[in-house]
C-alpha cells in the first residue's frame, strides 16, 4: 500500500510540468508602433525647374540639380493600422542650374539653392513594422539668380516660402531604428528679383524642385 502510495505521487510530481504546460497559453509578442517622437539625418538629391520671364526677353530655364544634405525631427501616433503625424525637416542643399540667357549669345544666367525645409502633416498605413505615407505642407528655401558672364549682374532671390506634396516608405528593422525613403514635389511659386546694375530691370523666376532623400530615424 505504502509502495503504491509513494508511486502515485512520483507520477504526479513527474507529470506536473507537462499538465501546467498544456494549460498555460504561450505569451504573444507585442506587436510593433509606430506611436512615439523620432528624429534622423537624410541624403538624396533635387531637380529644380527655374523659368526665367523679362519683358524685353523670350521665356527660358535654368533646370538644375544637386545634393541634399539635413535632418528631420518628427511625432507620429498609430491608431489600428493607421499613422497619423507631423515632421519638420531642414537641409542644405548645392542644386544649382544654368543657361544660356534667353536669346542673348554669349551669356549665361545661374540659379542656386543654399537650403529647404519644410514642415508637414503625414498619413500612413501600417502594416507591422512597414509604413506606407503621403504627406503635404507648407516649404520654405532659399535660391540666388544671376548672369554668371558677359554681363554679370545679381537680380537677388532671396528667401522663398510654398507648397510641398509626396510619397515615402519606412521600414522598422528594430524597436528603435527605422529607415525609408522619400519623395517630395515643392512649389515656390513666382518672385521678381531687380538688377543690381541696371536700376528698374526686373526678372521673374518661378521655381518648383524634386526631392528624393534616403532616411535614418531613431524611435524614442
Amino acid at each position: 500500500m505504502k509502495l503504491a502510495l509513494l508511486c502515485s505521487v512520483a507520477f504526479l510530481a513527474a507529470a506536473s510540468p507537462v499538465l501546467a504546460a498544456d494549460f498555460i497559453e504561450p505569451v504573444a509578442a507585442m506587436p510593433f508602433s509606430w506611436t512615439g517622437f523620432y528624429g534622423g539625418v537624410q541624403a538624396g538629391g533635387g531637380w529644380n525647374d527655374s523659368r526665367w520671364s523679362q519683358t524685353t526677353n523670350p521665356t527660358f530655364n535654368t533646370n538644375g540639380s544637386g545634393g541634399i544634405f539635413g535632418g528631420q525631427i518628427g511625432y507620429n501616433y498609430q491608431i489600428n493600422q493607421f499613422v497619423i503625424g507631423v515632421e519638420g525637416d531642414f537641409a542644405g542643399s548645392t542644386v544649382k542650374g544654368d543657361n544660356q540667357c534667353s536669346n542673348v549669345l554669349g551669356t549665361t544666367c545661374e540659379a542656386k539653392q543654399d537650403y529647404l525645409g519644410s514642415v508637414r502633416g503625414r498619413l500612413g498605413y501600417a502594416v507591422d513594422r512597414f509604413l506606407i505615407y503621403g504627406d503635404a505642407g507648407v516649404a520654405f528655401t532659399k535660391y540666388k539668380f544671376a548672369e554668371v558672364d558677359s554681363f554679370p549682374q545679381s537680380f537677388g532671390g532671396g528667401s522663398r516660402v510654398g507648397w510641398t506634396a509626396g510619397l515615402g516608405a519606412e521600414y522598422a528593422f528594430t524597436d528603435h531604428w527605422t529607415a525609408g525613403v522619400e519623395w517630395n514635389y515643392y512649389d515656390f511659386g513666382s518672385k521678381a528679383g531687380e538688377s543690381d546694375v541696371l536700376p528698374g530691370f526686373f526678372v521673374d523666376n518661378r521655381d518648383t524642385e524634386n526631392v528624393v532623400v534616403g532616411k535614418i530615424n531613431y524611435k524614442f
